[in-house]
Parts: C-alpha cells; structure tokens; sequence
C-alpha cells in the first residue's frame, strides 16, 4: 500500500529530476528534515534520463562555474555517503578550434578558469591527436584541455541525490501530480494534488519543462521551452579506448564522449526546433521524440568528417528527446517576484548535470537564509517583462539558444529572433541616419552609426570589430563636441502619495527631502547592506518622484519598491517608462546647442548640476534634468512621444553647426566606464556594500528615517573588507577587455573585469575590475605594485586606480 501523502511540510518541492532531488538533499542535509518532493511519474522521467551526462567546470558565468566546480566536488563524494555510485568518470575534456576567432575564445575560457584554480591548458593539434587518435585533424588550430572535467550518469546522480535526502529525512513521493500552487495573501501556502492536499510554507517549481506552464497558473514567468535535442550512440567500437577525453568541435557543433565501448555523439543544432507548443501530452514518460534525420543531416556530415570511424560504424541508437531552453540562455532562480515563498529553479539550457547539483544547493541554501548566499542576480526571475513570459514570444526566442549553445560566443551577441518589439520614437529617424540595433528587454537601441553608404551591420570578433571606429568617433563627439543618445528605454517609475518622501528615505540611502526641481543618484540597499540597486530619484512635485532604473532592471526595482511599502502608507506606484520619449545631450558643447533652440537661462548658475526644469525645445513642452552618464556636461531630455521627432529634428538641426553626433550604446559604455561609472548586474549586486564600491557618498546614515540596511552598512563600512572596485587600463593600445578577464598582481590573481571597453581618450582598453588586496593591504595601497590583465593567455601591464580615468574630479559634468 502506498504511504500517504503528509497533510503539512516545511518545503514541497514539484519535480523529481535532478534539480529537485538536488535541493531536497541539501535542504536535507542542512536539519530540514520535513521536506516533501512530489513527482508526478518516476524520478528523472522528464528531462533527466536522457541527458548526456557531460560534467564540465568551466561555465559562462561566476555563478554556473561555482555550481559545476561544486558538483565535481559533490560527484567525488556522494557514493561514499549513499552508497549510491554516480558514474563519475574523471576523463577530462578537449575542446578544439578550427580558426583563429574560436581560438581566440577558448584562449579567453582558459583564462577565466584561472580565476577559479581550474585547470585549463593550451595544446597544440598534434597533442590533441594524441589524445583523441580518431579525431581528423584536418583544420584544427589548437584546442584547450580541461582535465578535471568528465562525465556522469544522470540517473545514478539523481537517485543518489534522492537516496541522500531521504537519509537525512526528506520524503519522496512519486506518481503524484500536482494540480495546483496554492496561494493565499500573495504567498504561497501548499499544493493541491490528484491525492490530496499538502499545507507547506514553501513550495519549490522544480518542474523541469513543465515549470513554465505550472508558473503562468499563479503568474509566475518561467523563461523556458522545451526544444528537440538530438544524439546519436554508434554500436560497440573494437579497442575504443575507455579514457577517451570528451571532446568538443564547436564550430562543428557536435561533442563526443566514450560510452562503454560506444561513441556517444551529440548535437548543437544550427536549426532548432521548439517541442509541444500545444502542450506536454500528459502520458509523457520517458519518452523519446521522432527522429528526422533531415534535422541533423548538416551536423552529422560535420560530424563524420571530424571522426571517420563514424563512416563505418553503425548507429545503435538515433535519440531525439526534449530539453528545456530559456529565452537569454540563463538559468531562472530564486524566489517569484511577485509571489513571496514561490521559488524557481528551472531553465538550464541543457547542463543540468554539470550544474544541477550546485543550482540545487544554491537555492536550498537561498531558501534556508531566507536570501541569496551569493550573487544569482543573472538568473533573477524578476528579470522578466511580462510579455517575455508568454508562449508565443519563448516558441520564437528559445530555439535560438540552442542554436547558439555551441555558437561563438561573441561580446556583444545580439539575438536575432523576436526583434522589433519595442521602439522608441527615435528609432525610426536614427535607422534611417545609419543606426545599427541591439536588443535590451525587447527594447531596439542603437549600438553605433553607421557612416554614410555603409551597411549597418555588426560583423563579429574577438578583435577590433567593424563598429570600433564609428564608436570611437562618437566618443570623441563626446568628449570634445557633443552626442546625442537615446536614453527613452530607461525606466520611470512614479512614486507619489502623502508618504512618498518618507517611504524613499526609507527605501534610499541618500537624502530625499529634495526640493522640487532636485535630483539626487542613490542607492537601495538590503538588510545586510548589499546593493540591491541604483537608480536616480527626481523631485516632481511636493508628493510627485520619478525613479529612474536601467533597462535592464525597471521590473525589478519596481518589485523591490513594492515590498517595502507599508500597511495604511500613502504610496502609490505607476510605471511611465513607455510616457516619454527621452534624449541624452552630452558634451562641451552641449550647452551651445540646447541653448540655441531653449526658452529657458542654461548658465551654470540658473540651471545647476542636478537640477530639473521644464522649458519648450521649439514647440514642444519638454523637462529636463542636468546629468550624464557620459562624464560630460549634459541634460537628460524627457519629451512626450507626439512631440518626439519634432524635439529630434529641432536637436539635429540645432547641433549641426556644432558638430553634434549621433551616439550608440558601445560608445556609451566606455564613456561610462572611463569615468567609472557603475552598473547594477556588471560591476555590482546585492551582496556586495556601498564602501567597496567607493559609493559611500550616496549613504546618508545620519538622515531623519533611517534607510533599510543602514545598520548593516556602517558595520561593513567599519570593517571594510574587500574586494574593491577599480580602474584599470592597459598599457598596450592592442588588446581589448570585454568582461571576466583575470587581473593580477603580479603573479597573483588578484579579480577581475567586471566590464570593459576602448576608451577613446586614453588609447586602450579599460575597464571597471573587482580587485582583493593581500594580507596586510588596505584599499587605498591597491594601486602600489604591478598590475596586468590576463587577455588570452598573456599578461598585459596595466594601471590600476581607485579613482575614475577620465575627470575624477567630475568638474566638466558641473561646469
């Protein structure tokens, strides 16, 4: 007879494949013993199963790299715990190049690894043909080998995560569906099953391909869809060699690995395919998808080039199965926005084993702390606009994660499905001056500008690509003339009501007891002194505020707001991101142009640095507040969409005698990382406080309302522990720094770049880095002693500064 379901737990966790039996264990492990998992089949029967099992350390992020260096460590252990032996066989892995840009990308991947004391280490062709004899080394460069990397089986791990969750007093219940989340206050409070009810005062959406349909039921997005994965197993090889690294061909877009006796070999497919857009049949189990061979053909014919033996050899099995792919190629974690004690872990774009183990663990550790024990701010789900949560929009975009899974991995990759979505009034004026578009939240936002007869068009490189010299053009407009950028994608949140000043001094670390007219950069902070954001603040009016958020986080910093509004408070929130049009005006010259078509006094003494006014640009009602992010004298202009183009046009006109420039967001970037300007998600998070920051002067702990974290943030700022945020630039005018780059002092890796560009005035790359002093080092001796940067595989000098590189004493922005 099977055991009743509990009629109460702690934590429900939905889905049994690895993730959930992942985060059961450590929930577990750690003395939360009342933890119930619920599968609605058999473990691993949805995704699980049928993985490949490949275990590689080396990630596309800090975090995924910490959950697949934890899962080694989990992998190396666990049998002696359970019993349970998980098929970790520790081959290594190669992954090979066949020109010089994936070269270039592997060289830059065996850096980043040193960051984390992986090893990773060049070899040339004929050492790789050594170590994987049946590879055709027709073409190949070079490649990088990963020795600690390998492979695991899937269903040994996971039912040895189980098994290790129900010695430490889980309870695991399979052929048990879940029909509903309950909710109840905008928590949740259990689950209704086909078997009964469960009270819980958490629940966990491990549900795998299913966890974006289980979510939209209480209007939780979960990125996700699942697309048709192909592999192929050959019959038995004669004298197959049985510690056969796993090997990958990127450019191939194909791995293999030694699976008893057979060659297991699998695909990144260049066409892909979403799977159930009309639902996951309810029967599925272990099942396998129909195999069309015409998927696959291209890949397959790569395939038997780079391995002949394949040519002769049989196929035992020809697998298609679905995995699940999130729309930006970032995993989802963390608990719902909108929805307190409603957690996700789904979405991982098929490296659940290599990353499962960690991801679990990071979440029950997040649950159990009743926060984020680190940075997870890429996979926040609050990431997410509401029409990215629709079926329509992740049918058109996921597919194209997968196509691009073994795709170069390009800086500045822009996506190229469900493009158009959102544009600002000036996009069409600024396409038809040679505007090249990137994508940001479905916003289109001019990257550079073409020059005239050239073709708008970003063809990509490690190196120098076709954009750097506009870029740098516009740069120089900037720094010497005047730019003009589109600035309308930002985000605009009105904060208003009787106790909107008190509830922003309480949510704000600076002073908002502002004069109408005023503006003010702050941050907000949690509980523990981390940064939860940045944004800047204008007065409007005596109950009127405007928030203003980066693209990328508007969603986010309306939900952090949300929370922290109390019971009876006046405070009422209204998005008006999509209400103005909004462009940026900066340079030393940027007062000549406003001034010549303004009914308003612009001398430094009638319109100060921080300071918004309302005047007309020719016809129009604009406002204005005095800011940039350039490092330059500028204005932020917010125009109403009617009026947009006719201020546009009016600008342009303006500013032809000057110079004026139009501006992209590459330019923008290295401007800003010049004069060292932050950005929340690159150079800083929730776990890291204002003092490494050097943001202390936006922290007003003395204020009449004390501000959310505050004492936390004196007691850090007292201790003040690194690591430090800097400056830095190399030496050489060559190479470039996009992000993630290793620095070092001296022999020591020291951080890293958290973002990086050219700067136009200095001649070089320069970024922003996090850099940890040695012992007995305080922050303000981090600049002694020699400093470079790891940029594929060798060591530039480089100078490292605490202050901005370009006007630190930020007199040009206030002359």
């Amino acid at each position: 007879m099977a055991k009743p379901l509990p009629q109460t737990a702690q934590v429900v966790i939905i889905g049994g494949g690895i993730h959930g039996c992942s985060v059961a264990y450590h929930l577990a492990r750690e003395g939360w013993t009342d933890v119930v998992l619920l599968e609605r089949k058999q473990l691993t029967s949805g995704t699980t199963w049928h993985a490949a099992g490949l275990v590689g350390q080396l990630q596309g992020s800090h975090a995924t790299t910490a959950f697949a260096s934890y899962g080694v460590e989990l992998l190396q252990q666990i049998e002696v715990e359970t019993g349970q032996n998980p098929g970790f066989r520790q081959s290594g892995s190669i992954s090979i190049a066949v020109n010089d840009e994936r070269l270039a990308e592997l060289k830059r991947k065996a850096d980043f690894a040193a960051l984390y004391g992986v090893e990773a280490h060049y070899l040339s062709t004929e050492e790789i043909a050594e170590r994987w004899p049946l590879m055709n080394a027709d073409g190949v460069l070079g490649g990088i080998h990963m020795p600690s990397d390998g492979s695991a089986n899937p269903v040994d791990l996971t039912q040895a995560l189980a098994k290790g969750a129900r010695m430490n007093g889980a309870q695991i219940f399979e052929h048990v569906k879940v029909a509903e989340v309950l909710t109840e206050g905008g928590r949740a409070t259990g689950v209704r099953t086909d078997q009964g009810t469960i009270t819980a005062d958490v629940v966990v959406n491990c549900a795998g391909m299913w966890a974006r349909e289980l979510g939209q039921q209480n209007g939780v997005g979960v990125p996700l869809h699942a697309c048709e994965h192909y592999y192929l197993v050959t019959e038995p090889i004669k004298d197959l060699p049985g510690d056969l690294p796993v090997l990958r061909s990127y450019c191939d877009g194909t791995y293999w690995k030694e699976d008893a006796g057979k060659l297991l070999f699998g695909f990144a497919h260049f066409h892909a395919k979403p799977w159930a857009t009309k639902g996951i049949p309810e029967s599925f189990e272990f099942d396998s998808l129909p195999f069309v061979e015409d998927d696959v053909m291209e890949v397959l014919e790569l395939a038997m080039n780079r391995v002949p033996l394949l040519q002769e050899t049989g196929i035992r099995t020809f697998f298609n199965g679905p995995e699940s792919y999130s729309h930006d190629g970032r995993f989802t974690l963390g608990e719902a926005p909108d929805l307190k004690n409603y957690y996700v872990l789904a979405g991982v774009n098929s490296t659940g084993i290599q990353s499962g183990s960690g991801a679990g663990k990071a979440l029950a550790d997040w649950i159990i702390a009743g926060h984020p024990t680190m940075d997870l701010s890429e996979m926040d789900p609050a990431r997410l606009e509401a029409f990215q949560a629709r079926d329509p929009y992740l049918r058109e975009r996921c597919p194209e994660t997968l196509v691009l899974t073994y795709a170069m991995h390009w800086p500045n990759r822009q996506r190229e499905t469900a493009r158009g979505l959102r544009r600002t009034p000036f996009y069409h004026p600024m396409k038809a001056r040679g505007a090249c578009f990137g994508e940001v939240q479905g916003w289109e936002r001019p990257l550079f500008f073409a020059s005239e007869g050239e073709t708008p068009r970003i063809d990509y490189s490690f190196g120098r690509q076709n954009w750097f010299d506009a870029a740098q053009a516009e740069q120089q407009a900037v720094r010497e003339g005047v730019g003009l950028i589109d600035y309308t994608m930002l985000g605009k949140l009105m904060v208003e009501g009787a106790d909107a000043e008190a509830f922003l001094q309480r949510v704000c670390t600076n002073n908002m007891a502002l004069k109408v007219g005023r503006v003010a950069y702050t941050l907000m902070l949690n509980e523990r002194g981390g940064i939860e954001s940045d944004v800047t603040v204008a007065r409007h009016g005596p109950e009127a505020f405007m928030v203003m958020s980066s693209i990328s986080h508007t969603r986010r910093d309306r939900d952090h707001l949300t929370r922290h509004i109390l019971p009876g408070e006046d405070v009422r929130l209204r998005d008006v991101t999509a209400h103005y049009g909004v462009l940026s005006l900066a340079g030393p010259k940027a007062r000549d142009v406003l001034a010549a078509v303004a009914d308003i006094d612009l001398t430094n003494e009638a319109f100060r640095f921080n300071a918004l006014q309302h005047f007309h640009i020719g016809h129009a009602p604009v406002f204005a507040q005095r800011l940039s992010y350039t490092g330059e004298l500028g204005w932020e202009i917010f125009i109403s969409p009617d009026f947009a183009e006719h201020v546009f046009e009016v600008l342009m006109e303006a500013g032809a005698p000057f110079g004026l420039k139009l501006v992209g967001g590459e330019a923008l970037n290295a401007l800003r990382i010049e004069k060292g300007f932050l950005h929340w998600g690159h150079d800083m998070a929730y776990a890291d406080a204002p003092h490494q920051m050097g943001l202390e002067f936006t922290c007003k702990p003395d204020k009449p309302i004390a501000f959310v974290g505050r004492d936390a943030y004196v007691a850090r700022a007292a201790e003040g522990a690194g690591p430090f945020l800097a400056s830095i630039k190399l030496r050489d005018p060559a190479p470039l720094l996009y992000h993630n780059e290793p620095v070092m002092q001296g022999d020591r890796i020291a951080g890293y770049v958290t973002s990086g560009g050219y700067g136009q005035s200095v001649g070089a790359a320069v970024g922003l880095c996090f850099v940890s002093p040695t012992d007995g080092q305080d922050r303000q001796s981090l600049p002694q002693g020699d400093w470079f940067v790891l940029v594929e595989g060798e060591k530039i000098p480089a100078d490292l500064s605490l202050t901005a590189l370009h006007d630190p004493s930020a007199s040009r922005m206030r002359s």
